[in-house]
């Protein structure tokens, strides 16, 4: 696993084993399931991140989300003051839809930007 993808699972897991009574009580309709979209995106993005190759496998991602909503709906079922939604799990795979969809673009831009750092250093360097 890479850095990106342990660093947003890490932080997905740490989230979801929160005690319920220690979550703030927002009264905004929907925001947790906006959590749950906005977790995943990231999730998703950094997957495509950290395994971006020329032929990445959708399907492979799409189907290590799936897996990894699911458990972290399971496991929320042992910590005291949660359980399992199933709309969560929605909310998860559109997340995961949505970071698949644009997953690629932000890499692209991320690896733009990473290039042109490089460049940069590479010519005050070749200055000094």
């Amino acid at each position: 696993m890479k850095f990106a993808t342990l660093t947003v699972s890490t932080l997905i897991v740490i989230a979801v084993l929160i005690p319920g009574s220690n979550i703030p009580d927002v009264d905004i309709l929907g925001i947790d399931k906006l959590v749950h979209f906005i977790m995943f995106v990231c999730w998703t993005v950094a997957v495509r991140y950290d395994f971006n190759q020329k032929v990445f496998r959708y399907w492979l991602a799409f189907l290590c989300g799936v897996f990894f909503s699911l458990a972290t709906e399971i496991v929320q079922i042992l910590v005291e003051g949660r359980t399992f939604d199933p709309y969560d799990v929605v909310a998860d795979l559109v997340g995961i839809i949505v970071g698949l969809m644009i997953g690629g673009w932000i890499v692209r831009i991320v690896n733009r930007e990473s290039r042109i750092e490089n460049d940069r250093e590479s010519k005050i360097e070749n200055r000094e």
